[in-house]
């Protein structure tokens, strides 16, 4: 294969950070209001538009992009309690218990006599109807009408509800036991069911194959995700944690603890608390991705409201290189408001080393730091903590025009290396990041101080491992090749690189040392464990939280 990851390199390491605070309160828009008990909201959010159903006057849109335009009404339909939206289209069930899509323009009955929950994706709908071949016994099952097709993906004698729709993939919860439902899922071709607990399995939402739910442990309710391997509870409290939305790995539900709700986030590793204003009720909840939409009741008030997480987008998180000097660069990963780096680049000697910076943002488009050297253990040695020394400081800029860069000063003594660099991957593998979001820093929390950087979009991933030479000093070996969208397994080799531009020095490409790490297999069981066998070693590595 030919090698053409050497522009880029890896470091990590756990620097031990304070735990990050709740976030701020949201800056949030306040799309609708009532003051009539008789009246209340329920919404749903597509990639642009933000819906909303005002019980007693009809349904209503508001385009995100155009903040100045309020909303508008699209269908004076009322007493709508059920949305679902999808991309710039909502679907509804009327007070006739038809289905109505609304596709930007124009409403369309698309399904009748329909009960309980709907989910909209593209054109395709997941929906419920009560099943009565049987008199004596009726009971409900789970349907999806796709264009020109109608198809039925339950067909047993209890009651199926609450689908959730990815595709032509279907979650939802039915009552296999009688007196509780249980999770299950259809991907296309088979039907799985994710759960058997005591209590009842409600609300699930899936997104690209993982699924959120809420499960009633007995005291209250707590929100669990599936993805693909063993069901991970993500909450443990003694409040009820209900509505779940999942989007891109990400979580957001509503907390009732006693008379205060409040939306909170998974982030994939931390959980955080969106909003902090002990609202009466929440009584609907949505999520893209990157915004929030909600309904609730304060006092005598109830609104809709919505708000973009203060977040800086993914595409600040990757490889960065400059194209004219090739081997040297930065790898990043971003989380809401820290920043975890590291600086590939080569020693005096023209060894290949590494150093690393992180920590809170000073901005949302930059960072500055302290500059750290590693002294670790020697690989295939017994294990010892890595020693880290401060050798200077580093300066981060996150530039989004009129393309994404990253400016990058590092000093170190009196030398000051300053470069801009462009995202490795847009030349390496152009195309969309892997849907479940791999990209970023992994580890074994048993071997703190060595792991891997990881990006995988457009087909191909691009990995580095470090560990530590005989001596103790850092290294970092390469490998890329072939990861289809979706895929499980990696295998390849490391390589390594030497002879490339020290800090300060004039530049000069490093040279290759094919196969100079061995053979690597990287597994993924879902989007936050993996495992990575190296040799006679394995490593079972998860997302780092940094």
């Amino acid at each position: 294969m030919k090698k053409l990851f050497f522009f880029l390199f890896l470091v990590f390491f756990i620097i031990i950070f304070n735990a990050m605070p709740s976030w701020a309160e949201l800056d949030m828009v306040q799309l609708a209001q009532t003051h009539s008990d008789d009246e209340f909201f329920t919404v749903a959010l597509g990639d642009d538009y933000a819906f909303w159903s005002h019980y007693s006057k009809g349904i209503y849109v508001w385009d995100t992009s155009n903040p100045i335009n309020a909303g508008q009404k699209i269908s004076g339909d009322d007493k709508v309690t059920v949305l679902s939206a999808s991309g710039r289209r909502l679907a509804w069930i009327d007070d006739s218990d038809d289905i109505q899509v609304w596709d930007g323009t124009s409403i369309h009955e698309k399904e009748d006599d329909v009960v309980d929950t709907i989910s909209l994706y593209g054109d395709n709908i997941a929906f419920v109807e009560e099943d009565t071949e049987n008199f004596l016994h009726k009971d409900t099952e789970i349907f999806l009408r796709i264009p020109g097709d109608k198809i039925q993906i339950s067909d047993n004698d209890y009651d199926d509800k609450q689908p959730s729709l990815f595709g032509q993939s279907v979650a939802w919860v039915g009552a296999h036991d009688g007196d509780n439902f249980d999770l299950f899922y259809w991907d296309g071709k088979n039907e799985y069911k994710l759960t058997d607990s005591d209590g009842d399995d409600l609300n699930p939402s899936l997104d690209n194959g993982a699924i959120a739910w809420t499960e009633d442990d007995g005291d209250d309710f707590e929100i669990l995700y599936w993805s693909g391997g063993a069901n991970i509870q993500i909450t443990d409290d003694d409040a009820d944690d209900i509505s779940p939305v999942l989007r891109s790995g990400r979580i957001v539900w509503i907390k009732k603890d006693g008379s205060c709700s409040d939306i909170y986030m998974w982030d994939g590793s931390q959980t955080k608390r969106l909003t902090d204003r002990c609202y009466d009720n929440i009584n609907s909840l949505d999520f893209n991705g990157h915004a929030l939409l909600w309904a609730a009741r304060e006092g005598s008030e109830r609104g809709v409201y919505y708000a973009k997480l203060p977040e800086t987008s993914r595409k600040f998180t990757g490889w960065w290189y400059d194209p004219n000097e090739p081997g040297t660069g930065v790898a990043t990963e971003i989380k809401e408001d820290k920043i975890f780096l590291t600086w590939f680049t080569y020693n005096e000697a023209g060894k290949s080393t590494w150093y690393s910076a992180g920590g809170f943002m000073s901005s949302r488009s930059g960072f500055t730091g302290s500059l750290y050297k590693w002294t670790g253990w020697p690989w295939g040695s017994a294990y010892s903590p890595p020693v880290p020394e401060i050798v200077g400081t580093i300066v981060v800029v996150l530039n989004e025009f009129p393309s994404e860069s990253i400016t990058f000063t590092a000093t170190i003594g009196s030398t000051v290396i300053t470069k801009t660099f462009k995202p490795f991957m847009e030349d390496f593998a152009p195309g969309p990041e892997d849907s479940r979001h791999l990209t970023g820093w992994w580890y074994d929390p048993s071997y703190d101080g060595m792991g891997f950087f990881i990006d995988a979009r457009g087909g191909r991933m691009a990995m580095v491992w470090y560990n530590y030479r005989d001596d103790g000093s850092a290294r970092w070996w390469t490998s890329d090749g072939i990861f289809p969208n979706g895929s499980s397994t990696y295998s390849d080799e490391f390589d390594g690189w030497q002879g490339g531009q020290c800090p300060g020095c004039p530049y000069k490409p490093p040279k290759l040392n094919a196969g100079e790490g061995g053979a690597v297999t990287i597994t993924f069981s879902d989007a936050f464990h993996a495992t990575a066998s190296m040799g006679t070693t394995t490593l079972h590595l998860e997302r780092f939280d940094f």
